[in-house]
């Protein structure tokens, strides 16, 4: 008689989904990037990481007590 083992005592009991839907969601995965990827270069469109900071040409303004030299 083969001893039965308990299913969480540490060792890797495998993939619980399953090979086919791993494999389902790798290609899906893929396929979002590759649009991504795409729009990216076809349209100029940025990827959204980028932030603008918007940069002040005004001068500093005077302080208010000080404003006669």
């Amino acid at each position: 008689m083969s001893e039965k083992r308990d299913p969480f005592d540490g060792a890797y009991i495998g993939n619980i989904f399953g090979p086919k839907l791993t494999l389902y969601g790798a290609i899906l995965i893929l396929f979002f990037t590759g649009i991504a990827v795409y729009r990216h270069w076809k349209l100029g469109v940025p990827f959204g990481m980028e932030e603008s900071v918007p940069v002040s040409t005004d001068s500093i303004p005077l302080d208010s007590i000080n404003l006669i030299e």
